[in-house]
């Protein structure tokens, strides 16, 4: 396969593998007490505690240093490594089993660890995949003796979280009665309650289900020899759906299927080869009413319960050109949706030992392969929108028809490496160092990569090393480089050196025991360095040129009035030297143990990203074309963390207790951003993500105005249009007598919580075991035009109307209405009000929040009750998922403070049993 901008293959002599075991790209086989770098780790059966299909939701506040913001039901989580270093919001990188992966859908019950990867002593050997920090994922592996076979089943409910509904039919009139009249300019009824209240269709109620089952079924078998050791499992999960829909040929209630097989085979041989082979499989089906998800909840949120009841009384679907598509229709008169996925991967490393020149020494070498592959089956018809007998729409009743296209969507990802690397121990000194070549190709479809499009042919090359010494248990260091490159840049310019220094001193440990016993062990390490990051969302080949109808794309004719003409025009002036963008890595941590029961860690770091690629927008307009792409953009990153465990048994009853804690604050040094309009709306010295707008200061009263309904002259004239007692005033900064940009300024917070903490209990007694998990966020505003706007601006659109407009401001003392003194929200209005949607402090709501993540119960039955069934182990338990969460928003406004809108997040009540033998 050729590739237009692909770096070539090469071989090179010399070049060798970091990995002191098998497993491709792992960290050299150092105890964790004599490490150097900065890393947090969870065991796999922790992840089971939160039932999902997909790891990514079952994080939250285990690993220190990562921060987790919550997807809506079966969606991937986003994670964040010490918070966000650059303005054009990165991803983290995943390794699984030691290649690369932006393919994460694993399941819990593969994993055997997870392991967050932070510093620069980390991340250097990573070379333009580490600036954001790595995900690094194990999957389980077998063991050397007879063979154990598992077997896991689990099942219950889910249901969300939280369902903010709107207002009853009722309410919904009276308030737009209110609207209609200030629209009119006096109290005008549009509704004659009770009279016209004719439906009160709860929308949520007809679409959705109670509650939907979520099960799981794993086999796995472990085992083997001192040559030979295999992991194979069988799995399943899966999750009926939340719509109240039939399941058959042409409905479905949102069923998702997960089934998997996975073999892990690692083998020794001749007393000099060592290797594994690692094979999996995965097939995902989807199901789905046949509407678009995203607009099916966006109707659920925007179509008000007085409309049109649900279904006609004839088994016929109403609806309304205003309101065509009808939520409960949306479900059960369209057809079905069937996405079938298909994943294949396989790994294959050996090893050669080669102690025969001398000891330590060996040779690797690896290849992995992965493919997915989507295939897309619609079952479709249309039904005819009827209202009163009479057709309101273009729409008929139809036959159902299929749509297969036999797989059109996929990518693939081939990966090459080689190695060799050296251990050994001296006396009192231990030494080790590796080194490794990979090669990296990958090919994605032009509709799944995308602002890159058509350039979906990635290719990275990395030579990445290491080497550690250590001195009598006492004193480590270790320097970690990388040489890498990639085809996002011009020949010439596609590589760069990245480079680590880390150390580590034991003051006390078990070789260098404290004079005080109550000390066991304390260490101190540092680390610096540097690492890199190739991914511009953006898109690719900034030193192209590339030509469209946009960014210069046309020209004008004609004098006073002049007319412009679409044309072909160069899209961004290319720039030859962009390339990387680099970060500056500092770490500084310190471990301890007391009284052989308690642990704590305690970190800081500071990250300075360089070379960030941003637009130069500080080129004046006068330039006539698109600005180029330029590495000039700087960001500054610092925190810290902590986390302690505490340990400890009396009598019967053991027990643990711990705690972390993450925080995380940026500042944009530079980026080129345009000439601000005022030094206080400009992001340049600020957190990515800050929102700006204008200082809410109340709302307008009637005594603001003249006879005529003018505002008087005295008060700051808005820009946004003409305003009326209720509507929002805002603050005059600068001045000058008008609200303008000009008064732009700093109102709000980012998305992304500075402090991420969590608290966990754990108690075994007789058999028994209790687990708990608390996790919250400080620091995280949200605006709710943008993230829960149809559950916030009542009747935009033709739409519903929502608690929080209850607290409005309303003055008509004929009908006993004045709420002047106590409104918290604007006039209500059936009209565009440009002026009450601007983002203001008005809506920026905190979003900081505490939620239960897990509560699990558990019963070990006594192995002298299973040795006569040939049982190893069996243990039952009962487990509720984000049971409660505290929250401010979820109070006042009745909102998920995690996912305000669209699917929401899920809570769960499960059952399982877990038994070996």
């Amino acid at each position: 396969m050729k590739y237009k901008h692909n770096i070539l293959f090469c071989s090179l002599v010399g070049c060798m593998l970091w990995a002191g075991a098998v497993q491709a790209q792992s960290p050299l086989n150092v105890p964790e007490e004599l490490s150097t770098l900065s890393t947090s780790s969870v065991k796999g059966e922790q992840l089971l505690k939160m039932p999902t299909t997909n790891f990514t939701n079952s994080l939250f506040g285990l690993l220190p240093g990562l921060t987790v913001l919550q997807g809506g039901g079966m969606d991937n989580a986003s994670l964040n490594i010490r918070g966000l270093g650059s303005y054009n919001y990165p991803s983290v990188t995943y390794f699984i089993d030691g290649y690369q992966s932006d393919f994460i859908l694993l399941s819990p019950s593969e994993i055997e660890s997870i392991t967050v990867l932070k510093d620069a002593a980390a991340l250097a050997p990573f070379g333009m995949k580490g600036a954001h920090g790595i995900v690094w994922i194990t999957t389980k592996r077998g063991t050397e003796g007879k063979p154990v076979v598992g077997v896991d089943f689990q099942t219950g409910v889910q249901m969300p979280t939280v369902l903010s509904k709107p207002l009853s039919a009722t309410e919904y009139a009276q308030l737009y009665n209110e609207a209609y009249s200030n629209d009119a300019g006096a109290w005008t009824s549009f509704y004659n309650i009770p009279n016209d209240v004719k439906y009160n269709t709860d929308w949520y109620d007809k679409v959705l289900k109670k509650s939907t089952l979520f099960d799981r079924q794993d086999v796995s078998i472990r085992g083997g020899s001192a040559n030979t050791k295999y992991f194979v499992l069988l799995g399943h999960a899966g999750n009926s759906g939340l719509y109240a829909s039939k399941n058959d040929d042409s409905h479905s209630s949102g069923r998702f299927d997960q089934y998997l097989v996975k073999a892990n085979l690692d083998f020794s041989m001749l007393k000099i080869f060592e290797g594994n082979v690692n094979i999996n499989g995965r097939i995902e089906d989807r199901k789905s009413p046949n509407y678009n998800e995203y607009k099916l909840w966006q109707n659920l949120a925007s179509y008000p319960n007085i409309i049109y009841p649900a279904q006609n009384p004839n088994g016929s679907f109403p609806g309304t050109a205003i309101h065509p598509d009808n939520p409960y229709a949306s479900i059960r008169a369209l057809g079905i949706k069937q996405l079938h996925d298909r994943t294949l991967g396989a790994n294959f490393n050996l090893k050669e030992k080669l102690d025969f020149i001398t000891p330590g020494l060996y040779i690797q070498q690896g290849v992995s392969l992965s493919s997915w592959t989507r295939g897309t089956r619609i079952v479709s018809r249309d039904y005819s929108r009827m209202f009163n007998g009479v057709a309101q729409t273009t729409h008929r009743d139809s036959n159902y028809k299929v749509n297969d296209d036999w797989g059109t969507n996929q990518w693939n990802r081939l990966q090459f490496l080689l190695g060799a690397g050296y251990a050994r121990e001296f006396g009192q000194n231990t030494f080790q160092t590796a080194v490794n070549y990979l090669q990296y190709v990958y090919n994605i479809d032009d509709n799944l990569n995308g602002k890159a499009g058509l350039n979906n042919n990635y290719a990275y090359q990395n030579i990445g090393g290491r080497v550690f010494y250590d001195w009598n248990k006492r004193v480590s260091a270790e320097f970690g480089f990388a040489f890498g490159g990639s085809d996002n840049y011009k020949k010439g310019n596609r590589f760069g050196f990245y480079h680590a220094l880390s150390a580590a001193y034991q003051v006390f440990n078990e070789q260098h025991p404290s004079a005080n016993a109550n000390i066991n062990r304390l260490k101190l390490r540092a680390s610096v360095g540097t690492t890199g990051n190739d991914v511009y969302n953006e898109g690719r080949y900034l030193y192209e040129r590339y030509y469209g109808s946009y960014g210069g794309g046309g020209f004008a004719t004609g004098n006073d009035d002049p007319s412009w003409h679409s044309a072909i025009g160069l899209k961004y002036v290319p720039n030859e030297r962009i390339f990387a963008e680099k970060a500056y890595k500092y770490n500084i941590g310190v471990e301890a143990k007391f009284f052989n029961k308690w642990d704590v860690m305690i970190e800081t770091f500071l990250n300075k990203h360089k070379g960030i690629i941003t637009p130069d927008y500080s080129i004046s307009s006068v330039f006539g074309a698109t600005p180029p792409y330029k590495n000039i953009g700087k960001v500054t990153n610092r925190g810290f963390e902590v986390s302690t465990l505490y340990s400890n048994a009396a009598g019967k009853l053991t027990y643990s207790i711990g705690a972390n804690a993450s925080f995380a604050k940026n500042k944009i040094d530079y980026m080129a951003e345009y000439d601000a309009t005022s030094e206080s709306s400009a992001q340049t010295g600020r957190p990515i993500g800050t929102r700006f707008g204008y200082e809410a200061a109340g709302f307008y009263d009637i005594n603001d105005f003249d006879s005529n309904g003018n505002l008087l002259p005295s008060l700051p004239k808005p820009s946004f249009g003409n305003v009326a007692p209720g509507d929002v005033k805002y603050r005059d900064l600068n001045g000058d007598n008008r609200i303008d940009p000009a008064d732009k300024t700093e109102i709000g917070k980012s998305y992304l919580p500075t402090l991420t903490y969590a608290g966990t209990l754990n108690l075994g007694y007789e058999g028994f075991d209790l687990g708990v998990l608390v996790q919250g966020v400080q620091g995280r505003e949200v605006n709710l035009l943008d993230d829960a706007r149809q559950k916030t601006v009542a009747f935009e659109n033709n739409g519903n109307v929502y608690a929080i407009a209850k607290n409005r401001w309303a003055y008509y003392p004929a009908q006993g209405i004045d709420t002047r003194s106590s409104a918290q929200y604007p006039r209500l209005s059936l009209l565009s009000n440009n002026n009450n949607t601007q983002p203001s402090t008005l809506w920026i709501k905190k979003a900081n929040y505490l939620r239960v993540r897990y509560i699990e119960l558990g019963y070990s039955v006594p192995k002298r009750m299973l040795d006569e069934i040939g049982v190893s182990k069996l243990r039952i338990y009962v487990n509720a998922a984000n049971p409660f969460t505290f929250s401010s928003l979820l109070t006042d406004y009745d909102l998920d403070p995690e996912v305000l809108s669209g699917y929401p997040a899920l809570k769960s009540v499960t059952m399982g049993v877990s038994l070996k033998f």
